[in-house]
This record gives structure tokens, sequence and C-alpha cells, in this order.
């Protein structure tokens, strides 16, 4: 599977709860954040001054190892 910008942070972590190791390493504490529900990834990112780019792929590198 690959991770896009436009998919919502929630259900991502749903699916790949290991991601949140990832999330925390960008410096987004997505899981019980109020914003997370509604936030696509890209949003998320932005909204915290984070690279999308570098998010990304790093999000992708840890779904090829899962």
């Amino acid at each position: 599977m690959k991770i896009t910008p436009d998919m919502n942070v929630c259900e991502l972590l749903d699916q790949y709860p290991q991601l949140e190791d990832i999330f925390l390493k960008h410096g987004l504490p997505c899981r019980g954040c109020p914003g997370a529900d509604n936030e696509s990834v890209e949003e998320a990112a932005e909204a915290h001054g984070v690279s999308v780019d570098k998010l990304m792929e790093s999000l992708n590198l840890a779904v090829e190892q899962i």
C-alpha cells in the first residue's frame, strides 16, 4: 500500500498502529490530538511545520517493511 498525503491521519493509524512512532519522530503526536480525526497527513504536517515530503518518505518506507 502506498500512503498518500490526502489520507486521514486517524484512519491510517487505525490500519497501521506501528506508524505512530514515525509520526512522533517527526514531531506529530497525532494520537489524542483532537484535529487528527479530520486531518489529512498533509494538513497535519503543514499545521505543525513538518516537511510533508520527509514525513511521506518515512511513512511509506515503514509501510514497506510491515
